[in-house]
């Protein structure tokens, strides 16, 4: 990806208002609960090609202090945590920090340490300085990017690495959105953030994650559980879609017996700069 292709005008755009207009007035961070269905924390526990991907890009030294900035359940805590002298994890869930306790506690790792608190609350003042600050997927739904983009170069020592949502992801659930007539609730483009990083003097390098695999599905039923859990706002007349939908969409590969759609791939954007 050409970095020149995100910038157009920068300065004739007010990209962190451009930002909160597409976040909304309220915080979109998925919060997880005991409430979410259980399936959710099984699927985010597998180590899948987008974990291995990422920690071959993270410039890592064996004496370094990292920063994982919501951390979830440690799926890549863990992994930076083999590379470096330390790593504290912060995120806002309990549920998802309870999960990464788990980890730890069952993998003996002694180098992690852990921090509940939101994102846009870290400061260089609350939780220290480190040689590294990684985010990954935890950037999209905060609401007052500029102030948190400012803390986290602060907080920084050597490299940030933010990992976002490219344009190409949930092409399923977009797709069921329009067939109900309903425009898909998606992020904000990532060349909102781009730019507001220039407009800051940041210029950071970015390039896309090139995921061959398909999001997979053990069965309809799973896929309608994950599907259903991510559709906060519909009626149940539209709920009751989402089965039909789904026979209609997926296909069952005969050699692992997952269900998939070829055009349903992950779709990350990695953006990084060196202090």
């Amino acid at each position: 990806m050409n970095s020149n292709d995100c910038i157009k005008n920068p300065e004739d755009v007010d990209w962190e208002k451009a930002w909160a207009d597409e976040v909304g007035p309220i915080k979109r961070e998925k919060k997880w609960t005991k409430d979410t269905p259980k399936i959710h924390f099984e699927k985010i526990a597998i180590k899948y090609e987008f974990h291995e991907k990422l920690i071959q890009k993270l410039i890592l030294d064996k004496n370094d202090t990292v920063l994982d900035l919501g951390s979830g359940e440690g799926a890549v805590t863990s992994l930076i945590a083999e590379k470096v002298k330390s790593v504290t994890a912060l995120d806002s869930s309990s549920m998802m920090l309870d999960l990464l306790q788990q980890r730890i506690d069952s993998s003996n790792i002694d180098n992690i340490d852990i921090v509940e608190m939101d994102i846009e609350d870290a400061t260089v003042d609350n939780v220290g300085s480190y040689d590294v600050v990684v985010a990954s997927r935890s950037f999209m739904g905060i609401h007052e990017i500029k102030d948190t983009i400012i803390h986290i170069n602060e907080i920084a020592n050597k490299y940030v690495f933010l990992i976002v949502f490219g344009r190409n992801n949930w092409i399923l659930e977009k797709k069921f959105f329009k067939s109900i007539g309903k425009k898909y609730p998606d992020f904000a483009p990532y060349n909102y953030l781009f730019n507001l990083l220039v407009s800051l003097g940041i210029y950071p390098n970015i390039e896309n994650f090139d995921l061959v695999g398909n999001k997979t599905y053990d069965d309809l039923e799973d896929a309608y559980v994950r599907m259903k859990w991510k559709m906060e706002e519909l009626t149940e007349e539209e709920i009751e879609k989402i089965k039909p939908f789904i026979k209609e969409n997926l296909h069952k590969n005969p050699e692992d017996g997952k269900y998939e759609n070829p055009t349903d791939k992950a779709d990350f954007v990695l953006m990084w700069w060196k202090k």
